[in-house]
């Protein structure tokens, strides 16, 4: 019996097999009355799937799409890809990738003319699994073009610079894998290309097993390394097809099918990327041939396959609450606008002005925004934010000499009125717990203290004083592994203090963290990989210290160049890049991730008295700056792309 043939049966079997989720649950020391105990593996699911798109309109009988792929293009047009073939299905015979385009994930999507035929010069028998991704400008697309001898598939590539004509690699496959090697999935993590797929664990069969290989420049790759092994064994396909590996709450994840039936997808959560193993099982996703896909502001899921009427979509929980990016909710430093999205994706705008504070919001995700209104609160507000796990925000406003906090009524609903929440801070921010709780730091004369919720939605401990140094600057970012990690800086210095565990106890104190001449502020992010970068303003410009990847060691402090005295702040793009704000009271320049660098310095405006960074829905990033005259704003055009010139949002004058 040939490969191909194999896999079908194989395929039949996995289906009947059923998959059995453990309990897992890690005991931890409890510190400033935390809990001790928390899940180990929250657990990942999936909202219900809605229609996206059925490839038989327009066709004399039912099509149907297997494993497929998504990419936006810098004008902001949705592309799919994916196996098409007439039911009933026949994989010997899946010659062709399907292309749709659509304007905006959601749709509507319509055909396009195919994006590739098999090629038997290049010994291709059929087209699985496809997996486009962008560098530069060049969109590359992986894939498995089979061959004649199932020991050896072939991974092949073709590129393109419009996603419409495809243009093969002219020196062949990148290379030849087995048993029956396929669904390439390739993500960029710290300075490598890693490039994801399912095999067997030797050419001629075994286990089989989830391979990985690694390249700088996406045409030669190393040997193969295996991230996952199951303990099931054949030749060919298995259940560890279209593995795809994301990162979200805090931790890597692996999607891994089929699993407990045809649509079955198992999750698997670990802290390292290259290592997962069946006691991870973190959650389960009924989906075949899943993508895992971030439209900048929400995470979905995909759901594909035979007699399944084209592609699903659903909205994917990475557990917390939310499937929107609550892993990145409070990690920029606090400042007197603030911009924050809501549970159901609307943006608010809150402005901190001398009478009091002042807010607006967006009427429809995406859309246009509300007149502004006062609501009250300390004067010259310093203002943070954070969202519960249930999705209603809290805003903390810092000012008068006493810290107030207003909580949403309901998700996306009213707000309560303000409260007293302690005493004045010099500055505060809020972080978010891998279990969904927050936590808010503030400064004064004495160091820092810090107040967190004792269960994610629920009551506030009272302050409790967390060390450092007195009237400190204070950033937060958690790392890979879902701890927090606290920046505090003051009189040039930074010091850092983290948690021992995820949601858990911290280390006993905060270390020095390096020096910064004339330092005038700090802020942390989160790169795509995982790995953490801190920025400061001082009076040489910006420095930063990076994360060797996820959870890794700290480089040392370098500088990054830019204006000199000036608050920082970063923004994340909708492809992942992140993006660093420096202003002063003259001017405000930005630079950005380009592939595994930097871009230059480039001017984005003059100064202003206060700024915030928020995210729009459709993953366009969004900027409110405080002025004499009111507020003004700038959005990108497009996600990740360039940006509108500056202009009146109203509000009120900042001085």
């Amino acid at each position: 019996m040939d490969g191909i043939n194999m896999r079908r049966k194989l395929i039949a079997a996995a289906f009947a097999a059923a998959t059995v989720a453990t309990a897992i649950t890690l005991t931890t020391q409890p510190a400033n009355g935390q809990p001790a105990e928390r899940a180990a593996s929250p657990t990942v699911g999936a909202r219900p799937f809605t229609h996206l798109y059925d490839p038989s309109v327009g066709e004399r009988e039912p099509w149907y799409i297997n494993d497929h792929t998504f990419i936006r293009d810098d004008a902001g047009t949705w592309h799919m890809f994916g196996i098409t073939h007439a039911e009933p299905a026949n994989d010997d015979d899946e010659d062709t990738f399907a292309h749709a385009t659509a304007p905006s994930l959601q749709g509507p999507w319509t055909k396009q003319p195919p994006a590739l035929h098999v090629d038997p010069a290049y010994g291709e028998t059929h087209l699985w699994a496809p997996h486009v991704i962008k560098h530069g400008s060049t969109y590359y697309m992986f894939y498995n073009g089979g061959g004649p001898d199932a020991t050896k598939y072939a991974i092949s590539l073709a590129t393109s610079t419009d996603l419409r004509t495809w243009t093969r690699r002219p020196g062949g496959p990148l290379f030849r894998d087995g048993a029956v090697a396929r669904d390439p999935y390739v993500v960029r993590i710290g300075e490598r290309w890693v490039m994801y797929y399912t095999a067997t664990s030797a050419p001629t069969g075994g286990n089989h097993v989830v391979a990985y290989r690694t390249s700088t420049d996406l045409i030669n790759w190393s040997d193969r390394a295996i991230a996952f092994t199951d303990p099931t064994s054949g030749f060919g396909a298995g259940n560890t097809e279209s593995p795809f590996v994301v990162y979200g709450n805090g931790a890597w994840h692996l999607f891994l099918g089929p699993r407990g039936g045809y649509a079955g997808t198992d999750v698997f959560r670990s802290a390292d990327p290259f290592h997962f193993s069946l006691d991870q099982l973190s959650g389960h996703v009924f989906s075949h041939a899943a993508e895992v896909i971030s439209d900048g502001g929400q995470w979905w899921v995909s759901h594909a396959g035979w007699g399944q009427r084209g592609v699903w979509l659903a909205p994917l929980d990475f557990g917390g609450g939310s499937g929107r990016y609550a892993d990145e909710a409070g990690t920029d430093p606090s400042d007197r606008v603030l911009l924050v999205s809501g549970v159901d994706g609307r943006q608010e705008a809150f402005a901190g002005a001398a009478d009091q504070v002042w807010t607006r919001y967006q009427t429809v995700p995406s859309g246009p925004w509300s007149p502004w209104a006062p609501i009250g609160g300390p004067r010259s507000a310093t203002l943070s934010a954070g969202r519960n796990a249930d999705g209603r925000l809290e805003v903390f406003a810092s000012g008068d000499g006493r810290v107030d906090r207003r909580l949403q009524v309901a998700p996306g609903g009213g707000w309560h009125a303000w409260e007293n929440f302690g005493t004045g801070a010099h500055d505060l921010t809020v972080a978010q717990n891998a279990d969904g709780r927050l936590e808010i730091l503030a400064s004064g004369p004495v160091g820092v203290f810090h107040r967190w919720q004792t269960s994610p939605n629920g009551a506030w401990s009272e302050w409790t004083r967390f060390g450092g140094p007195a009237n400190a600057l204070i950033a937060t970012g958690r790392d890979a592994a879902g701890r927090i990690e606290v920046y505090a800086a003051a009189d040039g210095k930074v010091e850092r203090r983290r948690q021992a565990a995820p949601s858990s106890g911290w280390q006993p104190a905060f270390e020095p963290f390096g020096t910064i001449d004339g330092l005038t502020h700090i802020a942390a992010g989160r790169r795509p990989d995982g790995g953490l970068e801190l920025l400061a303003g001082g009076s040489a410009g910006v420095s930063r210290r990076a994360q060797d990847g996820p959870s890794g060691a700290w480089s040392a402090w370098q500088p990054f160049d830019g204006p000199a005295g000036a608050r920082v702040h970063v923004g994340r793009n909708a492809d992942g890049r992140l993006e660093l704000f420096a202003s002063t009271a003259g001017t405000v320049r930005n630079r950005w991730q380009d592939g595994a660098g930097w871009s230059p310095w480039t001017a984005f405006g003059t100064g202003a008295i206060g700024i915030g960074f928020g995210t729009n829905t459709d993953g366009r990033q969004e900027v409110a700056a405080g002025s004499p005259n009111g507020l003004f704003g700038r959005y990108q055009r497009v996600p990740s792309g360039p940006w509108s010139d500056w202009s009146g949002i109203g509000g009120p004058g900042m001085r």
